[in-house]
């Protein structure tokens, strides 16, 4: 397996995150805490699956800059997601 083609496996699972994660919250509903939190990350798992899509063309995360700057972006939010659902379990327990 060369870079290009477990480029595009690691951007189906990104994919499959941002699937699963939406199913997540239609199930939960617009009430649960976690609604807002799986709107802003489905759409930084997608961007996040196109951009290692972009990265198999290019054969670089950091070329051209953009797709630098768009991965950072990525796994900034993702992780900020990540918190904000920490800050949410920590006070359910």
């Amino acid at each position: 397996m060369n870079i290009s083609e477990f480029n595009y496996i690691e951007a189906s699972l990104w994919f499959t995150c941002a699937v699963i994660l939406f199913c997540t919250g239609i199930k939960v509903g617009k009430s649960s805490p976690y609604f807002k939190i799986i709107l802003v990350v489905v759409p930084a798992f997608i961007a996040f699956g196109i951009s290692d899509i972009i990265e198999a063309q290019t054969g670089a995360w950091w070329r051209p800059v953009s797709l630098l700057f768009l991965k950072a972006a990525c796994v900034i939010t993702i992780a900020g997601c990540y918190y904000q659902y920490y800050k949410i379990n920590k006070g359910n327990t």
